[in-house]
């Protein structure tokens, strides 16, 4: 059964970081440890195929709207840390989307085989709290469910918004929205792309990428940017042999390859210095599709009192498909 997350054309874009306000928590759950502390998160339930990539270790109901997932950081994986063993932003919305899709699943009942729609993804973090050797290795996020709707007695829409907690302490919080349908529904709108567009990108040629080390990476094969024609613009490529980026078939690009793009694009930007945003919103207007190029643009702005503001945008067949910001705050330089 093959469950990927999509973008939803159409929704409304996220204007902006959200204030996460999370409501007290009842004195107890309604169904504590849903999972037994032995037992594991099927991968099935966060969409992903292998298990060191599963990042959700349990889920605690306390009532229909609010959850925490507790959740495992991985000491060393190759697409969440850089060179030096510190998480990137992508760990974070990985584990904001994992997170979600496990209380959709476990605790809303979507079935499985649904289609996730994202439109936005959302988090804002001490970048400190990210850093070797430092770094939490265990934390919980609370997630409160908001603005949901269903079809036929199955939610057909929310909104998600998330508190990442470190031993009871704060550290950042995040959200999304999202649509959600049948796989019949989705193929329908796909238009036949579900039976094609993963067969011709096994066998589309791949753009030579760009030197691993300029974008932060020690493998060619995880580099998501090939050469552009002019300074600060590149060509999205993917390597949908490296089961890191795609560990089942798709029939577009998956909105965290468009991240790893951005954040690549970010520490090109940056050159020697490191890059350490505070917040990233990854917002999402159309499907990035494998048979077009697409284009990759940054566009970096320093806002007086406020640091660094980068937006990462991917254009293709004239369009914009989607936007990824960064803040970086004065005291992280």
């Amino acid at each position: 059964m093959t469950t990927n997350i999509g973008i939803h054309r159409g929704r409304r874009r996220h204007g902006g970081i959200r204030k996460t306000a999370f409501p007290v928590r009842p004195v107890a759950p309604v169904r504590p440890h849903i999972l037994p502390p032995a037992a594991t998160i099927d991968t099935r339930l966060v969409h992903r195929t292998h298990r060191k990539d599963v990042l959700p270790t349990g889920i605690t109901q306390f009532d229909e709207r609010h959850y925490t997932v507790s959740t495992q950081w991985p000491a060393d994986h190759r697409r969440f840390t850089d060179a030096g063993g510190n998480f990137l932003p992508s760990l974070v919305i990985e584990s904001i989307r994992q997170a979600v899709i496990l209380v959709a699943h476990d605790g809303l009942g979507v079935p499985l085989g649904h289609q996730f729609l994202v439109s936005t993804a959302h988090h804002r973090v001490d970048p400190a709290r990210l850093l070797a050797p430092d770094a939490p290795a265990r934390l919980d996020l609370d997630v409160s469910i908001h603005d949901l709707k269903h079809r036929r007695g199955v939610p057909s829409s929310l909104e998600a918004r998330v508190v990442l907690r470190v031993d009871g302490e704060i550290i950042g919080t995040g959200g999304g929205e999202c649509a959600v349908m049948t796989s019949e529904v989705y193929r329908r709108l796909r238009r036949g792309r579900t039976d094609t567009a993963w067969a011709a990108a096994l066998t589309a040629p791949l753009p030579a990428p760009v030197p691993a080390h300029s974008v932060g990476r020690t493998h060619a094969c995880d580099v998501t940017l090939a050469p552009g024609d002019v300074p600060g613009q590149w060509l999205l490529r993917a390597d949908v042999s490296n089961e890191l980026m795609f560990d089942h078939p798709n029939d577009h690009m998956p909105a965290m390859v468009l991240l790893d793009a951005a954040q690549q694009a970010a520490h090109t930007v940056f050159g020697p210095r490191p890059f350490r945003p505070a917040s990233c919103v990854v917002s999402c207007s159309r499907y990035v599709e494998f048979d077009s190029p697409c284009t990759i643009r940054a566009d970096l702005k320093e806002e007086a009192g406020r640091g660094y503001v980068l937006s990462v945008t991917g254009h293709q067949d004239g369009e914009q498909a989607f936007e990824v910001r960064f803040e970086e705050l004065p005291c992280a330089r």
